[in-house]
């Protein structure tokens, strides 16, 4: 394990500063210096984008990326979204009203579970 561990994210310490806050029209860009004095490009979305199309929200954030900008604004709403319990198939029981049972399925349920992530 030790030869494949490798780090996911750095800690580092952030000083505290000044809020850096901007305000801009609609569908345009504006270009922000940060503390240590690099840019931010923001792209304010247009008052006519469409949040419901998912492949269109897609294509703006590659076009914007590409442009090296940053887009701000809701850049999509699921205009059918599912419960995330349904989604993720839990019990409506609390775990903690489980019986020993229902918590631990058995040694062929988890040789199973095990299975899907070879």
């Amino acid at each position: 394990m030790r030869e494949h561990n490798e780090a996911v994210n750095k800690l580092d310490y952030v000083p505290a500063a000044k809020e850096i806050a901007v305000d801009y029209e609609e569908g345009t860009t504006q270009t922000v210096r940060l503390h240590d004095g690099s840019l931010l490009k923001l792209a304010k979305l247009r008052p006519d984008y469409d949040p419901g199309n998912r492949v269109a929200a897609m294509a703006y954030l590659q076009d914007r990326y590409e442009a090296g900008e940053i887009p701000t604004g809701l850049l999509y709403l699921n205009p059918e979204p599912q419960n995330l319990h349904r989604h993720l198939g839990t019990i409506d029981t609390a775990l903690n009203k489980l019986t020993q049972e229902e918590l631990c399925p058995g040694t062929d349920m988890l040789a199973a579970v095990n299975a899907e992530y070879r």
